[in-house]
This record gives structure tokens, C-alpha cells and sequence, in this order.
């Protein structure tokens, strides 16, 4: 509407009006309509006051599609709105003449009463009428006079006083509806134009603030408006991204939130009527990067000229700061300790750097505005300088070593970079040059070579080189067919020497090592040290035929053993050390780590077998690890999938009742079935998988120990766990049981933990801390297969264990060797003297449970009273 004119946009307006008046008014004058019809059709031909109210509905089903036909079309010109208004007329004039018949074919002659609700209904029509159409003047004249006329009209044509009278009133009413009519249009239609001039007026103030929000937010700097509370009114895109932050975050926002002190103080100041300067660092609030920062702060006042808050433009001046930082580290970088020139395209030398004077003896006046030609030593001839420029040309630099001669005369080997300075656009604009002299560099050059692939301390390959040479070897047994072989040596006590003489002891040692290494071998062979104290042998060209191939890799083993078994002496002091050394013989294509761990598990075999000895890599030996390699894998996979089980085997008294039971861990694998604990538990013990598996034992078995405290046939019964070395031996392991304790609500009194004589013993003190801190909370200790250890009873007195449990070895040969019924009599006496329970595991036979009860054995644990068995086996068992 706002692009037409004023005049057709008070007539859009109208229409608008006139159009959404008319929906009400349409239904009303149907209604009002069918009431007079009702009304009338006693005094009123029937055919006539039918045919009149069919015309009327007509007429107004016409008006109702002429305006539904007006919402469809855009009033967005003149000729429309204009067409559009007459049609609106013609609709309101036929509709004014229909009612207006009124007054002539409903009009009763001879009846009074229904001649006044005619005039009553025609006169509240018309009234109606002119309100709806008051918004325009000719549509409401028009439905005015087509409305009363003709009754006015029938009054007069009956001549009689009365009639006349009431025909002049009806003209009378007529004319005063005409002059209101116009007041109230004149009123409507001033509304209508204020309207108007008041969305010109808020559409070019939006248009305004579009524009000013679109040059504040397309500016190239930060701005933001804050008030006096320092609460950001408003900020632009750019100072938001600034700040590492967004609008929606900022804007109401108190300042102190979400920008940085600097910014702070600046825009505090400018509430003092000051423009403030800032230029420095800035840290966002959400970002890890310092900015460099440009701001001015105003303060902003009202039309009294009082101060309402503050505006500050922002500009992001970390770049200029940067290629300022640049320029000093180029011209710090420039004095660098290699020599370096600038030249323009032509080569013509603009600078040159005092490291250039150090090297070529030449300073800067005396070659600026020459050529490096002052330089040419004589030893490149043309082709060699038509290469570097073929190179510069095609790639922008050029690297390699010229010989230069110095202005002394001297000429020495330099390593000389050229590179190319373009143009985005590519033209070149200079060239510079480094030069550092090489010669100074070769003893260098050996020495980072020597650090790279010898062993620092005996001088000889290390792994690296050592690898490299087996596979060098390797291609070579492929060539001639010959085997190789791979000698991995560990020197047995070589801690020991360490820990009582110290490392220079220790250095001397394996220095001494490698010379009678390197003396027993031939020139063609190789002899490496990997780390520590282990050492590779490599032997080449050994026998084609594999059983001789082995004899001599032994041979020279052997010898090896001997020149390393002869004593040592370290400023008088002798020392001994042995040797075990693992053989892999070779010839097929085979990888160099593999043959290298091959040795290595043969040389562990070696030590296994009693140390200075030597043993061949068998295959054998690599299935059982790679067999315990799966398993290891399965076993974290059976603790992520819960694979493992508990078993219970009773504990029962003298009387055979159950007085509590051990736990016993078991692993149901998918594929290879039920195993059993001895197949797994050395393995776990190895790894730090007992931890994690150990801590599922205690929680699993505190778990059924909280179940059995709510049945009152079991909540007397303790549970035996056996606890590894490496699970008792960990630091947090007194915080973890009483944890699991805690965590379960149960009595601590009915956990029972199972240690071995090996493990007691291996540590007292550590062993004495932590059985003291559980048994402050009741926890209860049992010492498993006591007699089979150490056989010392005098810790017995120091360690506070409630029960002993004489081992199945003993108890199984009750009957069958003496001196073993003897041992069990001697532990049952013992621990009665001292106040410990016992209890006899592996009890199989009445004979055995006799000779233990009749020595006064309180308890019980076999296959005689139970195998180990389920939860639900357990408990139906002996709970029911």
C-alpha cells in the first residue's frame, strides 16, 4: 500500500473496510430478511413475499463471491482499486433497491401494525447499513435513498394526511442520515490518511535503522553501545567476532562477564565524560589467544546533555602488530650466525649480513652494488652456474655445495640456498642467499652418524644398524643358499654387579663384554648391543645343510660362553658373570624383528633352564606364546563380557553343618568350554589383568554375602577369597576392600581373605599394615597351604590371622605316610596354643575326617562333604 499514492491508498484502505463490514452486514440482512418475510406473509401474497426473499438471499450470495473474488486480486494500482470500488457500489445500490421494493410489495394497506414493523425494519436496516458503509460516502447515500425512498414514496401516493406526514418524516430522517453520513466518512477518512502517513513515517524510520544496523554491522570495526551499569545495549557482528564471542551472548550481557579487564577500564572511564584510548593486549573470555586491540571510548548523552552510557569502536589490530613482530624477527633473523646477501632479479648484491663478513672476509661496502662473481673460486665451470639458474627459473630456488673463494684467497666448501622473491603474481623482485661452510661440518657429519647406528658406550652397531645388517644378511642366505644365524646373549647377573659396585662398574663390564665379543668372532661376522646388557651376535655364511648350520652356530656359542664366563677384574675386585644365550638359525625370507624376538624367547628359554647355558629357538615355544597371547586377549574379553563365575564349596564344623564356604573362580569360555583356574590364574598373575579380576572376585562374593544377610538359614555364613600377591601387593588394595565392603552394607566379620605363606613372607612389614588396618574393621585372615612354604612358625605370632588351613598334600596322606599325619597333628596343636582356628582342606574319605576330628580339627573343607559347586546348587544343598 505504501507504493501508491495518498489518494489510492485512502481508497485500498476503504475497500479494505467496506469489504469486511459487509460480511456481517450480509448475514444480517438475510436473517432480517426471512423475519419480515415470516412477519409479512399474513397481510402479503405469498408468492410475492417468496419471490422477494429469494431475490434478497440472491443478491447476497452475489456480494459474497463478488468479495471473495476482491481478496484474490492485489490492489497495486489505481484502475483496479477504482474498478473495485464501483463494483462495490453496484453491489450496495442493488441491494439498497431490493430492500427498497420492500416498501412498496410487502407494504399492507389495510394493516397498521405490520406497516410499522415494516417501516421499523426497514428503518433499522438503513441505519445499519449507513454505519457499515459509512467509510464510503457514495455507498452509503446510495443504500440510504434505495433503501427509504420508496416506502417515503408509497406514504405520499396515499395521500392522506397521516400518510404524508409519515412520508415527510421518512424524507426528513433521510436527510439527517445523509449529513451524518458525511461527519462520520470525513471521520473515517482522516483516520484512514493519519494511518497512512503513519506507516510512511515507521517505514522510513525502519528503512533508517536498517540502514544503520547494516553500516554498523558491515563496518569494518567492532562497535558496541553499554549504559551506565556497564550492561551492553548492543554490538555489531564484528566486534563480536572480535571477542571471540557472539551477539546473542554479549548484548544484555554485564560487561565484566564476558570481556576483558582492559576493555573494562577503558569503557568505565569514558562514563566520566572522557574519550579514552586503548591500545594493547586483549584476552577473550572464550578464546586462548592474546589480541592486539585499538579502541576509542565516548560517552553517550541524551538531549539533556547527561550522561546514559557510553560507545566504543573497536579495531582488531593484531595483524599489523604481528607484521611488526615479523620485521623485527626478520631483521633479528637476518643477523643470524649463516652468512646471508640480497640481490635485485639481476643479481646485483643490495645486502649483505655481518656473518657474511665473518665468512667471506669481505664487508659490506665492498661488495654491495657487485655481483657473488667476487666470490668464484674457479672450480665450477659455466654448465654448472647454467644448472642453478635452470633450477632457480623453474622452481624458485636452488641448494647444493660450491667451492667460494674467501677474500684472503682461502677456498672452502660451502652448502649455498638460493630462493626467489615473487610477487603474487609471480614476477621475481629479489634473491637471497645463505652460505655456512660445510668444512667445519664433516667431523660433524661422522659424528651424527656414529651416534645414529653405534652403541655410545662399546662402540658397537646398535639396533638400528644391527636390523639393517640382518637384512642385508637375510637377502644375501637367500643368494647363496647359506644359513645365518642370530645369537642373542643376556648377561645373567649383571644387576647384581650394578647394584653392589655402581654403573661405572657395570659400564666397564659390558665395555669388557663386547671387546671378548668382538675377539671371538670372525671379521665378517657382527656383534651388536641392543640396550642394557643384552648383545647380538650375527653369523653369515654358515652351511647350506641346516643340522651343520647348527652345530656351528653352537660351536661359536659355546666359545662365546667360555670367553664370558672367565672372571672380570675392576681395580681389584673379581667378578663372575655368566651368560644365556638364545640361537635362531635363518635362510628363508623371514622378517629382522622376528628373527630378533625368536632369539630372545630362545635366550629366555636359556635362562630357564639354569642359566649360562644356550638353546635354540624352538616352534614350540612360539605357539605356547602366541597361545598366551590369545588367551590374554580372551581374558579382558571375559571380563568385559562377564564370562567368569563363582563356585562355592562348603566349610562345614565337626557336627558336618556349614559354617561358610570358598570361593572358587571359574571361566565359561564360548569356544573352548569350562576352564579351570590353574589354566588361567598364572597368566592373569603375570599381567595386570589379577587386578581387575581379583576385584570382581571380592565384589561378586560381598554381593552374595549381602543376599545371604537377609536369609536367616544363611546370614551366619562366611565366605573364603583368595587374594593374589600382585591384588594384596597394590596400594589402594585396604581402601578397595573396605569399599566393597561399605558398598554392600555387609558385616566385615563374615569376609574371610585367603594369603599364602610366599606372599606373607615376601614383604612382613607391608603384610603386617595391611592385615592390622582390615582387622579394625572385623575382616578376618586365613593362611592358605600352611606347612608347604617356608615352614617358619615364629611369624605366626606377629601376624594376626584367625584361621590356619592345613594343606591337601598333608591331609591326603593321613593314612599313607606317617611322617604327614605327624605335621598334621603338629599344626592342629600349634594353632590351638595359640588361639587360631584350623580348618583341613582336600578332605575326601571318612578315614581322613576321622583322624582330623579325633586330633581336634574344628573344620572342614572336600569332596567328602561337597565338590565345588553353583550359587543355586549351594544353596539348595545345605540352606534348604
Amino acid at each position: 500500500m505504501l507504493k501508491l499514492n495518498k489518494q489510492a491508498a485512502v481508497k485500498v484502505a476503504q475497500l479494505q473496510q467496506l469489504f469486511a463490514a459487509s460480511k456481517v452486514s450480509l448475514v444480517t440482512s438475510v436473517f432480517l430478511a426471512i423475519i419480515l418475510a415470516y412477519m409479512q406473509r399474513e397481510v402479503i401474497a405469498l408468492s410475492v413475499v417468496n419471490s422477494w426473499l429469494l431475490i434478497v438471499i440472491s443478491v447476497a450470495i452475489c456480494r459474497v463471491m463478488l468479495y471473495k473474488a476482491y481478496q484474490r486480486i492485489p490492489m497495486d494500482s489505481v484502475d483496479t482499486i477504482n474498478t473495485w470500488l464501483i463494483r462495490f457500489r453496484v453491489g450496495v445500490l442493488v441491494g439498497g433497491v431490493v430492500w427498497g421494493a420492500a416498501g412498496f410489495l410487502m407494504f399492507p394497506a389495510h394493516d397498521t401494525r405490520h406497516q410499522m414493523f415494516l417501516i421499523f425494519m426497514l428503518a433499522g436496516l438503513s441505519a445499519g447499513g449507513v454505519v457499515s458503509l459509512s467509510a464510503d460516502l457514495v455507498s452509503s447515500v446510495i443504500f440510504s435513498f434505495a433503501t427509504l425512498s420508496p416506502i417515503a414514496i408509497r406514504f405520499f401516493v396515499a395521500g392522506d394526511s397521516l400518510s404524508v406526514a409519515m412520508g415527510m418524516a421518512g424524507i426528513l430522517y433521510l436527510g439527517y442520515m445523509v449529513i451524518s453520513l458525511r461527519y462520520i466518512n470525513q471521520t473515517i477518512t482522516d483516520n484512514v490518511v493519519l494511518r497512512f502517513e503513519a506507516l510512511i513515517r515507521e517505514e522510513a524510520m525502519r528503512i533508517n535503522e536498517e540502514r544503520y544496523r547494516l553500516l554498523l554491522n558491515h563496518s569494518p570495526v567492532g562497535i558496541f553501545h553499554y549504559d551506565t551499569n556497564l550492561f551492553i545495549t548492543y554490538c555489531n557482528e564484528h566486534f563480536a567476532d572480535i571477542v571471540h564471542n557472539s551477539i546473542e551472548n554479549i548484548v544484555e550481557s554485564e560487561m565484566r562477564t564476558v570481556m576483558d579487564k582492559p576493555i573494562v577500564r577503558a569503557s568505565i572511564n569514558a562514563l566520566q565524560g572522557q574519550i579514552v584510548q586503548y591500545d594493547g593486549k586483549y584476552r577473550p573470555t572464550l578464546g586462548d589467544d592474546d589480541l592486539w586491540i585499538e579502541m576509542t571510548c565516548a560517552p553517550s548523552r541524551d538531549v539533556t546533555e547527561t550522561i546514559v552510557g557510553g560507545i566504543a569502536i573497536v579495531r582488531d589490530i593484531t595483524k599489523s602488530k604481528q607484521a611488526e613482530e615479523m620485521l623485527r624477527i626478520n631483521a633479528i633473523a637476518f643477523e643470524t650466525q649463516l652468512a646471508m646477501i640480497v640481490t635485485k632479479p639481476n643479481f646485483v648484491i643490495l645486502r649483505v649480513n655481518r656473518a657474511f663478513t665473518r665468512l667471506t672476509g669481505y664487508s659490506a661496502q665492498e661488495v654491495i652494488g657487485k655481483t657473488p662473481d667476487i666470490l668464484n673460486s674457479g672450480r665450477h665451470d659455466k654448465a654448472f652456474f647454467r644448472f642453478v639458474w635452470k633450477n632457480l627459473k623453474k622452481s624458485g630456488s636452488w641448494q647444493g655445495e660450491v667451492w667460494n673463494q674467501r677474500k684472503n684467497g682461502m677456498i672452502d666448501a660451502e652448502w649455498v640456498a638460493i630462493s626467489a622473491v615473487t610477487t603474487p603474481d609471480g614476477r621475481i623482485t629479489h634473491y637471497v642467499g645463505t652460505f655456512s661452510d660445510i668444512t667445519e661440518n664433516k667431523d660433524a657429519m661422522a659424528e651424527i652418524h656414529r651416534l645414529a647406528y653405534y652403541d655410545p658406550l662399546t662402540h658397537l652397531p646398535n639396533r638400528r644398524l644391527l636390523q639393517d645388517r640382518l637384512g642385508q644378511e637375510l637377502s644375501a642366505s637367500i643368494r647363496n643358499g647359506l644359513h645365518g644365524a642370530i645369537l642373542f646373549l643376556d648377561l645373567d647377573n649383571f644387576k647384581a654387579l650394578n647394584d653392589t659396585r655402581g654403573h661405572n662398574a657395570g659400564d666397564k663390564l659390558l665395555v669388557e663384554v663386547a671387546r671378548r665379543l668382538r675377539s671371538e668372532v670372525r671379521d665378517c661376522d657382527v656383534v651388536g648391543r641392543l640396550g642394557g646388557d643384552e648383545f647380538v651376535v650375527l653369523l653369515e655364511d654358515l652351511s647350506a645343510e641346516a643340522d651343520e648350520a647348527a652345530m656351528q652356530a653352537k660351536g661359536v656359542g659355546e666359545k662365546l660362553l667360555d670367553a664370558l664366563a672367565r672372571p672380570y677384574d675392576f681395580d681389584g675386585y673379581e667378578f663372575h658373570c655368566s651368560t644365556s644365550i638364545g640361537i635362531r638359525l635363518f635362510r628363508d625370507h623371514e622378517a629382522a624383528e622376528e628373527l630378533l624376538r625368536h632369539a630372545d624367547l630362545a635366550m629366555y628359554q636359556a635362562k630357564t633352564a639354569g642359566r649360562n647355558m644356550l638353546r635354540f629357538f624352538d616352534p614350540a615355544m612360539q605357539t605356547m606364546v602366541t597361545a598366551r597371547v590369545e588367551m590374554e586377549k580372551d581374558l579382558r574379553r571375559a571380563l568385559e563380557q562377564n564370562q567368569f563365575m563363582l563356585y562355592f564349596q562348603p566349610q562345614v564344623s565337626r557336627d558336618r553343618h556349614v559354617v561358610g564356604a570358598e570361593v572358587l573362580l571359574c571361566w565359561r569360555h564360548p569356544e573352548r568350554g569350562f576352564v579351570l583356574p590353574n589354566e588361567f590364574i598364572p597368566l592373569a598373575e603375570k599381567t595386570s589383568l589379577i587386578l581387575p579380576i581379583g576385584q570382581w572376585v571380592l565384589e561378586t562374593a560381598c554381593a552374595q554375602l549381602k543376599v545371604w544377610q537377609a536369609h536367616s538359614q544363611a546370614k551366619h555364613l562366611q565366605l573364603a577369597v583368595n587374594v593374589s600377591a600382585r591384588q594384596f601387593r597394590h596400594p589402594d588394595f585396604v581402601v578397595q576392600v573396605r569399599e566393597t565392603i561399605s558398598s554392600n552394607g555387609i558385616k566385615a566379620d563374615l569376609l574371610k581373605l585367603e594369603l599364602t605363606e610366599s606372599l606373607v613372607l615376601d614383604n612382613i612389614s607391608d603384610t603386617l599394615h595391611k592385615m592390622h588396618e582390615l582387622r579394625k574393621i572385623g575382616v578376618r585372615f586365613s593362611l592358605d597351604d600352611f606347612g608347604t612354604g617356608y615352614s617358619s612358625f615364629s611369624y605366626l605370632t606377629r601376624l594376626p590371622f584367625d584361621q590356619l588351613k592345613i594343606d591337601r598334600s598333608f591331609v591326603s596322606n593321613i593314612g599313607v605316610k606317617t611322617r604327614d599325619a605327624i605335621i598334621v597333628q603338629t599344626i592342629i596343636g600349634m594353632a590351638s596354643n595359640l588361639g587360631i582356628e584350623v580348618i583341613a582342606e582336600g578332605v575326601e574319605t571318612e578315614a581322613q575326617y576321622a583322624f582330623l576330628e579325633q586330633h581336634g580339627c574344628p573344620a572342614y573343607q572336600g569332596y567328602l562333604f561337597s565338590r565345588p559347586v553353583q550359587i543355586e546348587k549351594f544353596e539348595q544343598l545345605f540352606l534348604v
